[in-house]
């Protein structure tokens, strides 16, 4: 068997710079393309969790299907544009390399890989963002989020354009705007969320202070994936340098499932405890808006049932809470 010779193709300089650096300049979007494909795995799953203990809603609720449909197919189009790059670089133009190395900032499905993740990042902010609302009442506490976030959609977009026409510096400037802005985004809703359930936790009721306790672990479950990775993903972008910069891709690719993620296991907790409360019989009648409208009643679209008096009170008082496991509403409303 004859010994192993080195290729006599000749390649231009920048195409011999890419293939002696093809663990950086390929290797970084097939890692980045495997992670997201298992991640999928992942977000299939909950979504079949979620629309086989899916119910009708009514309020806002009845909307989360549709919002699920979106955020799924959102996330099998990236899976499917992280296969098509990693296809077209590895098979299509695996002896080309004088046009792999072009696609990075050319190929139109190439460019605008973090521009997918931008979207769904958006979409699933804006949701817990309702939710920050729905719990305060406060749009100005509000304010800084939806601004924070318009910026970082912006950044992503902005940064599309610079990497179209060829302007690096813009590029990078864009690119940081977005990663700063994502990151501050993730960060305001969960600190928020979590000192607007403390502040709720102030009643003495020890069944209110159980189920807010509940709701904070909920929110850092939920919340901590997404903004770990969305930091990771900025401090690589300022601290790999220009050789080694595409490894970023790894978090940026997964940021988006794990956005998904973080709204389907939510999503998920809501159900579940809807399902148990409903079976254990146990539920106030409430409106959309967390009022009463009655006596007590089993229904099936509240999460919270009623507290138990004691005995030895005397006097006549019925509590009615309306509380979403989410980062949503909490309503008290006593009658004596």
């Amino acid at each position: 068997m004859p010994a192993p010779q080195h290729s006599t193709i000749q390649l231009s300089p920048s195409s011999q710079i890419f293939v002696d650096n093809r663990a950086t300049t390929l290797g970084a979007w097939v890692i980045a393309g495997f992670f997201d494909a298992i991640l999928l795995g992942v977000v299939l799953c909950q979504t079949s969790s979620f629309f086989k203990s899916y119910r009708n809603q009514s309020g806002i609720g009845r909307h989360y299907r549709w919002l699920v449909l979106v955020v799924v197919f959102l996330c099998v189009l990236k899976t499917s544009q992280a296969i098509g790059i990693v296809w077209v670089q590895n098979v299509h133009d695996f002896a080309n390399p004088d046009v792999a190395q072009t696609l990075v900032a050319k190929a139109w499905y190439q460019v605008s890989a973090p521009t997918m993740t931008g979207i769904i990042a958006v979409i699933v902010q804006s949701f817990f963002t309702m939710r920050f609302y729905m719990l305060l009442r406060n749009l100005w506490a509000c304010i800084p989020i939806v601004i924070s976030m318009m910026l970082s959609f912006a950044g992503v977009c902005l940064s599309l354009n610079s990497i179209v026409i060829g302007d690096a510096k813009a590029k990078v400037m864009w690119l940081l705007v977005h990663l700063v802005c994502t990151f501050c985004t993730d960060f305001m809703i969960t600190v928020g969320t979590c000192l607007a359930l403390r502040n709720r936790n102030s009643g003495g009721l020890a069944s209110t202070a159980s189920l807010i306790n509940r709701l904070l672990r909920l929110v850092f479950e939920s919340a901590i994936p997404p903004t770990i990775a969305a930091g990771i993903d900025l401090i690589m972008t300022q601290t790999l340098g220009q050789k080694h910069l595409l490894w970023h891709l790894v978090f940026n690719f997964a940021l988006s499932k794990l956005y998904a993620i973080s709204l389907l296991y939510t999503l998920n907790c809501i159900n579940e405890y809807r399902k148990t409360q409903a079976m254990s019989g146990g539920l106030s009648s409430s409106g959309s808006r967390g009022v009463s409208h009655g006596r007590s009643v089993k229904r099936g679209d509240v999460e919270l049932g009623n507290l138990r008096k004691t005995e030895q009170v005397f006097v006549q008082t019925q509590i009615v809470t309306h509380i979403s496991p989410s980062q949503g509403s909490i309503e008290v409303i006593t009658f004596f």
